[in-house]
């Protein structure tokens, strides 16, 4: 399971060919496309901060997530290599790279390491155990389930620990590792029976847990969305942990992913509800993370595909959640709802920043952003510095676990060449910079 993006703005080519008139509303589109623009990413702003190493690592990352084949082949070369033994070499090899650039690290000590350094330059930390669960992933019994998911929400009680070192962190909770997936599967699709309801009541139990121990640090906690055939049941959790804990702030925030063809109803009618029931709405809202797979599960099943046909159909789905959103802010007195808008498109976050400056709101406070760690960093360092609330998704972890999210980097990297080419080029530039400085040094100014 990814961390959504989180966003996978990204779409493949051959899909994005076929784009067609959006059958979301068009009034998602804010503000002249004439108005000076906010958002103004500065490659350099955030290299700046980067040692020469980290530099050479983010440059070799870069280029290879630009090598479709390389990337395309990764899968079946990382396993080709643990079937032969050498799964030590790939190991050290990705330890060095993909790890070091898009993973916090393992241990406590570098994990907080990494919020302070981006807390030094005014960017939050969203903590995410990056361990993942799907139909399938394990053959344990119920009990050896439950064990498991018992074993999972410790953790997320030291990452609530740990994101109390930093200053309004988050922490992101996947509902799949708090029970057997397929419970989660069974409570969606309705045919869950009375032992599968107990673990359901487990698993609340879990989360509740994980919800009451981030409330007392001062932590917020954001549900990840996760595949559609699981969404139905993550919905549930997220709504009952909401009620209970959003009463006055906002600590829980549910993850939309705007991919989905019914998103922006399913988004509406929980903001509906929560209105109802006064208390605090609070939303995430991404792209989405799972398209290749929802599309092939739809067709093996001969089923519609949950998600929009088309990239501009997504976009359109994406602006005006977002528009909604910030409209119902400045139109509420009391529970006004709160918004994260994670994304790596930059024109999505611009429109968010004209719009709140055209309703009169300080783009410091209304509303949240969000981009990955070794992503976009240009410009989540350029909304640090006009003073938005700004976060990075920070993945953390044993490296065996985690790589899978480390595939899922490179690949929807690589479905941008153009811009992976250019935050290669820009940290080759800064590299050369820096070296053409130590062999040359400036000359001192003439005394007058």
């Amino acid at each position: 399971m990814f961390s959504q993006w989180w966003v996978s703005d990204m779409w493949p080519s051959k899909l994005a060919r076929t784009l067609h008139t959006p059958s979301v509303a068009a009034t998602a589109t804010l503000g002249s496309t004439h108005a000076a623009a906010l958002l103004r990413p500065d490659a350099r702003l955030a290299l700046s901060r980067l040692s020469a190493g980290q530099l050479a690592t983010a440059w070799a990352v870069y280029r290879c997530c630009g090598s479709a084949g390389l990337v395309r082949a990764a899968p079946g070369l990382l396993q080709g290599l643990e079937q032969a033994r050498l799964g030590w070499l790939s190991g050290a090899v990705v330890r060095r790279t993909f790890f070091a650039w898009f993973c916090a690290g393992e241990t406590e000590r570098e994990i907080v390491q990494t919020m302070r350094r981006l807390q030094g330059a005014g960017i939050g930390a969203i903590l995410d155990y990056s361990v993942e669960a799907d139909l399938g992933s394990g053959n344990d019994t119920r009990a050896q389930a439950n064990v498991r998911a018992d074993a999972l929400a410790k953790e997320y009680l030291h990452s609530v620990q740990m994101a109390a070192q930093g200053r309004g962190a988050f922490v992101a909770v996947k509902v799949t590792g708090l029970a057997d997936p397929g419970v989660l599967f069974r409570v969606s699709d309705g045919s869950a029976d009375a032992d599968d309801m107990a673990d359901f009541e487990r698993l609340l139990a879990r989360a509740r847990a994980v919800v009451q121990a981030a409330e007392a640090r001062g932590v917020r906690v954001m549900i990840d969305a996760e595949h559609s055939y699981f969404q139905a049941a993550i919905d549930r959790v997220a709504a009952v942990l909401q009620r209970e804990a959003n009463t006055s702030r906002a600590v829980v925030f549910n993850t939309y992913q705007m991919y989905r063809v019914d998103a922006l109803q399913r988004m509406r009618d929980d903001y509906a509800q929560a209105r109802r029931e006064g208390w605090r709405f609070a939303a995430k809202l991404v792209r989405g993370a799972y398209m290749e797979l929802e599309r092939e599960r739809a067709a093996e099943l001969s089923q519609p595909s949950p998600i929009h046909a088309t990239l501009s159909d997504t976009h359109a789905a994406y602006d005006a959640a977002t528009a909604f959103l910030v409209d119902e802010m400045a139109g509420q007195p009391s529970l006004q709802p709160e918004l994260f808008v994670a994304t790596h498109n930059n024109a999505s976050i611009e429109r968010v920043l004209q719009q709140l400056q055209g309703l009169g709101f300080d783009a410091g406070g209304a509303v949240m952003f969000g981009q990955l760690l070794g992503m976009q960093d240009a410009t989540s360092y350029a909304l640090a510095q006009m003073g938005a609330q700004v976060y990075k998704y920070v993945p953390y972890g044993p490296l065996h676990e985690v790589m899978p999210y480390l595939v899922r980097r490179a690949q929807e990297n690589s479905a941008v060449a153009s811009a992976i080419r250019a935050e290669a080029t820009h940290a080759a530039t800064e590299l050369r910079r820096r070296v053409s400085e130590r062999l040359l040094p400036r000359k001192p100014a003439p005394a007058v």
